[in-house]
């Protein structure tokens, strides 16, 4: 099953959250998800002037064929992530900018604190870091891409898209059994998400990435590394936050009186 070979839609997505630069999203994991494997597409723009060429009599009506998934393939974009977020454990990339574990919201006002605190911060902190030792600079101007994108997606992972396709379906009834062995758009046929999933991740560290899938032990060792010190790290910072709220509140002062 076909994937897109680059950094645009659902697979930039992955790359983006399994090399750890994108650490939040706006998605509502309710919503159905509306992919499906690229090669079902083309076939299906392949199919539809055919199939109107064969017709003796033109339509009074423009037909629309909207190529979807079928109605009982639309899983909930909650359940996709919660399988990618799987998978990116099973079959992590090489080494990233931090550990994969981005934050899944429809608050906007959390998802923008995420974002300055998890995407501007650290770019501007390497760029800075990169000038001083002579390096080009190049985190800040990744992260005005990634804003740009993500500010686009959001609209269509926040709202719920419904698309009748019951044309496209009728297609797949219209074709010789050659054809079909040809051109396969078959959306109720019972292809596996994972799969297609595992295919999509292996395929962008091979053809994207340029990364060996012979260095996937290596990667699962340096995943598990940046697990722990992402949580060290979480913790430290916590605990800092929360003892000098509590200093500036004075209730440490309280406690310390208390004792005394």
């Amino acid at each position: 099953m076909g994937w897109v070979d680059n950094l645009n839609g659902p697979t930039g997505l992955m790359i983006g959250v399994g090399k750890g630069v994108i650490r939040s999203v706006l998605v509502d994991g309710n919503n159905r998800s509306e992919v499906i494997p690229v090669d079902y597409a083309i076939n299906g723009l392949i199919v539809i002037p055919y199939e109107f060429y064969k017709s003796r009599k033109r339509p009074a009506e423009i037909p629309v064929y909207n190529i979807t998934n079928a109605d009982h393939r639309k899983a909930k974009m909650g359940d996709v992530i919660t399988m990618c977020k799987r998978l990116g454990r099973e079959y992590p990339l090489n080494v990233g900018l931090w550990y994969p574990d981005a934050v899944i919201t429809t608050n906007k006002i959390y998802h923008q604190f995420n974002v300055l605190m998890f995407h501007w911060l650290p770019a501007y902190f390497l760029d800075f870091l990169l000038l001083i030792f002579g390096q080009k600079r190049f985190m800040v101007r990744v992260q005005n891409k990634i804003s740009t994108g993500l500010d686009v997606l959001q609209f269509f992972t926040l709202n719920p898209w419904y698309f009748k396709s019951d044309n496209f379906a009728s297609l797949w009834d219209n074709l010789s059994t050659e054809d079909r062995g040809i051109f396969n758009m078959d959306m109720h046929s019972d292809y596996s998400e994972e799969e297609y999933l595992i295919g999509c991740i292996k395929g962008g560290r091979e053809y994207i990435l340029k990364e060996k899938l012979e260095d996937l032990p290596k990667a699962r060792f340096h995943h598990k590394i940046m697990y722990v010190i992402d949580r060290v790290c979480k913790i430290i910072f916590v605990g800092l936050f929360v003892y000098y709220l509590l200093k500036w509140t004075g209730v440490l002062a309280l406690f310390s009186s208390n004792e005394q």
